[in-house]
């Protein structure tokens, strides 16, 4: 599937309403409700996988710790995900999808017990000068979890394995130099580089890795632009 950003996700969508819609008219048949979907891999010891939604491909290149997709359009309602290593099925799990709505789709946990993990995504306008971000905990290990900024605030607090904050309103156009603690700690266990969030965007911070892994699987943070 070609990978698509928001506003060609529902151009697409409304393509192909229409052209439902069209072959209605002919053999009214039911005009089909879309989704979209951005995959994210989560599983810090997974290895290259290629994703399916029912029978479709939705990345092209191997899907890799960190690593994640832009939306891509999925007809709505009950759907079967499944991850393939080369030829062979290691992981598969149904999700849900609301017409309209747009999601994120983790690959989660260690790789041994990996589970799919979805999460409706905002694509609500934070406003003039305004970015909106939210906080996800991918990492399985970890104990709750804070997002902070360096000076020592706090924006997020307590968030456990799998748990996701609402979306939060910030000033755009500014850059940011997050962390993230031990729920109720002071000292930094994730200190992530400083970015700009740019104005009229959303935005998922999320805690990946393992907390007890040394080397590329150690607990870090990164920032997804949701659009």
């Amino acid at each position: 599937m070609k990978h698509l950003k928001p506003w060609q996700v529902i151009l697409s969508a409304a393509t192909i309403l229409l052209m439902a819609a069209g072959c209605s008219k002919n053999d009214n048949g039911p005009v089909p409700a879309v989704s979209a979907v951005s995959i994210i891999g989560a599983s810090a010891d997974a290895p290259g996988l290629i994703v399916y939604l029912d029978q479709n491909r939705v990345n092209g290149d191997s899907l890799h710790f960190s690593d994640h997709t832009g939306y891509v359009n999925a007809y709505s309602g009950s759907r079967q995900v499944t991850a393939y290593a080369g030829q062979i099925k290691k992981l598969s799990g149904t999700i849900a999808l609301d017409q309209g709505k747009f999601y994120s789709l983790f690959l989660a946990g260690k790789f041994q017990s990996a589970e799919f993990v979805l999460l409706q995504d905002s694509l609500v306008n934070p406003g003039t000068g305004k970015a909106n971000i939210r906080f996800v905990n991918m990492s399985v290990d970890a104990p709750s979890l804070d997002l902070g900024l360096a000076d020592g605030s706090t924006l997020v607090s307590g968030r456990t394995y799998k748990q996701n904050s609402a979306y939060i309103t910030v000033n755009g156009g500014q850059s940011y130099h997050f962390v993230i603690r031990e729920h109720g700690a002071t000292a930094v266990k994730v200190d992530m580089p400083a970015g700009t969030l740019n104005s009229g965007h959303s935005y998922t911070i999320w805690a990946k890795g393992l907390y007890t892994a040394t080397g590329s699987n150690v607990l870090g943070g990164a920032v997804i632009e949701n659009y």
